[in-house]
């Protein structure tokens, strides 16, 4: 059953940063030099990022998170100010950095590898989760950085009756509780063997879903993307397109699955839009100035969809 219209669509949990992007020739041998080839600073971040691609999709969202108040700190969070997303939940930490991303990206393949810091003062604890927030939204993204406030989320979602969506990387120890209140969950290849230790793909999404999610997905990059719901698989191949950037492909991913799982389309043209959303963002460098049109997005994925 689809939640209830609230203030608001979706409310998104998870951390923010700073992403320094940095475009090289190859990626550099131990002890060597090199020119860039392109540099740029954006903020980006998993669940902001996917939250600034609803925004602009006509959906109304709200973040839930903290930021430094250096210079990083206030880039990032006057960027999603201006996209229109709701920041009434957010904290600043006074006297604290802001967190930062180096993601190196190959010129010819668009590939990227990231390195990153953790600010253990920008960690959201567990009785700053503003559950009020999750009473009054369709459904919640997040993020299971910070596991015990994660999960506080998800609790006060589940209770309100939103759907709950999840984009992680890695099975962090204690992850078991908040999958149990999680009904989407969409992860890398490398996530499902690693959780359930199944080294077969399907076998692996089949145990995932007996965990708590309803909705499980497996991103594979050039190979497309296969999902398990509600006890059927389905498959859609990746839309070849020309690749500058890979970074922050996987956030526009999760934006569209919501995005469609919000419309109430079939599952296969949520997976569709989803798809193509993600591989028209590889077309530009970093995760945000990617972001396509709704009415491109659509057109790709060959579904009629309003503007």
């Amino acid at each position: 059953m689809m939640p209830a219209a609230g203030p608001f669509d979706v409310v998104g949990f998870g951390l923010n940063s700073i992403d320094h992007l940095c475009v090289v020739k190859r990626h550099p041998r131990l002890d060597s030099k090199q020119q860039l080839v392109t540099y740029d600073v954006q903020p980006g971040g998993q669940v902001p990022t996917a939250l600034v691609a609803l925004q602009r999709w006509g959906l109304r969202t709200a973040y839930v998170g903290s930021f430094g108040d250096d210079a990083g700190g206030v880039l990032s969070r006057s960027s999603l100010a201006i996209e229109g997303v709701d920041l009434a939940a957010t904290v600043v930490r006074p006297n604290t950095r802001h967190q930062v991303a180096v993601i190196l990206i190959d010129e010819i393949s668009g590939e990227r590898s990231v390195l990153w810091q953790r600010i253990d003062e920008l960690v959201l604890q567990r009785h700053e989760v503003p559950t009020d927030a999750m009473k009054h939204t369709r459904l919640v993204l997040m993020d299971a950085v910070d596991l015990p406030a994660a999960v506080a989320a998800a609790r006060a979602a589940k209770a309100a009756g939103a759907l709950t969506v999840l984009d992680t990387d890695t099975p962090v120890p204690g992850i078991g509780e908040l999958l149990q209140r999680t009904d989407v969950l969409i992860a890398g290849a490398e996530f499902f063997p690693q959780l359930t230790g199944r080294s077969d793909l399907r076998g692996a999404l089949r145990a995932a879903a007996k965990l708590g999610p309803s909705f499980v997905g497996v991103t594979l990059g050039p190979g497309g993307v296969l999902a398990y719901v509600d006890g059927e698989f389905h498959y859609v191949p990746a839309y070849r397109l020309p690749v500058v950037d890979s970074t922050g492909a996987g956030d526009i991913f999760h934006a569209g699955a919501i995005y469609g799982v919000l419309q109430r389309w079939p599952v296969s043209a949520t997976l569709r839009f989803a798809a193509a959303a993600a591989a028209l963002k590889c077309e530009k460098l970093g995760g945000r100035p990617g972001i396509p049109t709704l009415e491109r997005a659509c057109q790709l994925a060959g579904i009629e969809c309003e503007s």
